[in-house]
């Protein structure tokens, strides 16, 4: 759910017959630093604002969730509360029908000031996604399935949260976010005179003083000094410098409050003293820098970098090399709003002119295999009976025919009279200038020219790409789509509702059957509706071709033997929390 790569600290006796780490020794982490390349410089530490995958893992340091998915058993871990709570039905009052989830914060979490995380955080950090000048529509998305929460006034480390409605994610709904410390974010305490209830009722009438206080707290709020000067939460780290272009450097803290758990889970341990991010853009350079030590680790690099390296005996001496199953879907985005790719014939015709063996085996390397739909095979709802797509030029012909495409001025590019004017079957690609990109790019463009298609590859800067998309400025993008350990929710990717400004439909395909799977999918508490919901949702999303799923790849990382982690399937493959020197 949103941002999530949580950890805390560790407890690092090593009890000799068990294996078990239980208590804490500065002295081993006090000189233990880890390096790890950076591809990508992210645009804040804010898990509501934040869009790039590289500020997920590095906020999640700082801003504990109150519950995440353990990297190695994939169960939902207690973070900041002492147990995972379940939903009670409710049979009288004004809840009637719901649930009501009572959790209880842990009495050690802390933060950065020494003050008890409470359930007054809670409330504020859900008073701050429903400003209504905050820009939080994605953290509104499964928010607004809670009804109404409620603070113990004696202890207000108790929370009581009611849910009115079925949700198929609700404990993820409750639990499963970063939280952030009131007083820290909101030291003016600008809202904690406006109440969760009015905040969330679209037909309240602002006065004058209250609209300025909730634009004062929304500037405040998105300000640079949030997005990446003062960042501060209950983590075992906190923000130590940030270099623009260079590097962001995290330290341990020196009172850590996971010092004092015995056992901690996964999640809570923190091994290394320091974690400095390097943002190497250009991966010749980032090699270099993991081959003359300079970097302990990287991942996501290019499958060619990969075993090239893993090839070479010298290299494969010096360093480790690890290929989890990564919970991640690449596929390409089709822009919808395009009257050309509109038709689901075009669609299909595209679909069927792409060699997708010469992708897995020239592009990936064999570090992938197919995929048919936005679920990821592992899960247990994937819809197996959906054949992947194949090359087949005379159907992709047929069906550009059948779709009134034709070569009437003969320039050798089909075109079609749409909408009053003629257009050409011309297509823009947009992609960067990063090696896996750009070579499924030209394999689809050299594949579909075959067809009759002309592709342009539109090669653009990464920041671009991010405003490009948030503009729905493109015809096809390949992207890849995370997937995570919980039940799928595909309502804020594929939803109507969400094909608006801001909201999470980029490609802007509408369907009313898909809408109701969807809204079928959050309703049902049966775990074999939910399967079935998902189900039709694939195949729907298959039958329409409304984008075209090419593989789930395996992670590709480069470590240095001097340290030790366990692989996750669970992007980006590894915890910083719990890389370990390799001796212990």
């Amino acid at each position: 759910m949103l941002k999530k790569l949580h950890t805390l600290l560790f407890a690092i006796c090593l009890i000799a017959l068990t294996g078990i780490f239980s208590c804490s020794n500065e002295a081993e982490t006090a000189s233990h630093s880890v390096t790890i390349r950076l591809p990508n410089e992210p645009e804040s530490l804010h898990p509501i604002f934040s869009k790039s995958i590289y500020a997920t893992q590095i906020e999640s340091l700082i801003l504990l969730p109150i519950a995440e998915y353990d990297p190695i058993t994939m169960e939902l871990s207690p973070i900041l509360i002492s147990s995972i709570p379940t939903g009670e039905n409710i049979t009288e009052g004004k809840h009637a029908g719901g649930k009501v989830f009572n959790f209880k914060f842990r009495p050690e979490a802390k933060w950065a000031d020494g003050s008890p995380v409470t359930g007054n955080d809670y409330l504020f950090t859900f008073k701050s996604v429903y400003n209504p000048y905050v820009n939080s529509a994605a953290w509104k998305n499964f928010m607004n399935f809670i009804d109404e929460i409620v603070v113990d006034p004696n202890n207000p480390q108790n929370v009581s949260v009611y849910l009115d409605s079925a949700y198929s994610l609700d404990v993820e709904a409750v639990i499963n976010w970063n939280l952030y410390p009131e007083n820290v974010y909101d030291p003016e305490g600008l809202m904690s005179s406006f109440t969760l209830e009015d905040l969330r009722n679209p037909d309240i009438v602002w006065t004058v003083e209250q609209d300025s206080l909730l634009k004062r707290f929304a500037t405040l709020y998105e300000s640079p000094e949030f997005f990446r000067d003062n960042v501060s939460g209950s983590g075992a780290y906190e923000l130590d410098e940030w270099v623009t272009g260079e590097y962001i450097r995290l330290k341990r803290k020196s009172t850590w409050w996971g010092d004092q758990m015995k056992d901690p889970p996964s999640l809570l341990q923190a091994y290394p003293s320091s974690i400095t991010y390097r943002i190497i853009l250009d991966e010749a350079a980032s090699e270099a820098a993991i081959k003359t030590g300079e970097i302990d680790l990287m991942a996501g690099i290019t499958p060619s970098s990969f075993n090239r390296m893993r090839n070479n005996p010298e290299w494969a001496e010096k360093l480790n090399f690890d290929t989890p199953a990564l919970m991640q879907i690449n596929y390409i985005e089709i822009n919808h709003r395009n009257p050309i790719l509109a038709d689901v014939r075009v669609r299909k015709a595209l679909a069927h002119a792409i060699d997708y063996d010469a992708i897995l085996n020239n592009v990936m390397e064999g570090l992938a295999a197919r995929a048919t739909s936005p679920i990821h095979p592992d899960k247990h709802y994937y819809h197996k009976d959906l054949q992947p797509i194949t090359r087949d030029i005379k159907k992709s012909l047929a069906l550009l025919e059948e779709a009134g495409w034709n070569d009437t001025n003969g320039n050798g590019i089909p075109d079609k009279i749409i909408d009053g004017k003629l257009k050409e079957l011309h297509l823009g690609i947009k992609i960067t200038n990063k090696e896996e990109g750009m070579a499924t790019a030209t394999i689809v463009k050299e594949n579909a020219k075959e067809a009759g298609f002309d592709i342009e590859l539109v090669v653009v800067d990464p920041s671009q790409i991010q405003q490009d998309v948030r503009q729905r400025n493109f015809d096809l993008l390949p992207l890849r789509v995370r997937a995570f350990p919980h039940m799928d929710d595909p309502y804020t990717i594929w939803h109507s509702d969400n094909d608006r400004q801001g909201g999470g439909n980029r490609s802007g395909f509408r369907s009313e059957a898909l809408d109701d799977a969807m809204e079928e999918l959050r309703r049902a508490d049966d775990p074999a509706e939910q399967e079935a919901a998902l189900k039709e949702f694939q195949q729907i999303i298959y039958d329409e071709q409304a984008g075209i799923f090419l593989y789930t790849p395996l992670e590709r990382i480069v470590s240095s033997k001097r340290i030790q982690f366990p692989p996750s399937t669970r992007r980006p493959g590894y915890f910083e929390n719990m890389i370990r020197p390799a001796e212990l």
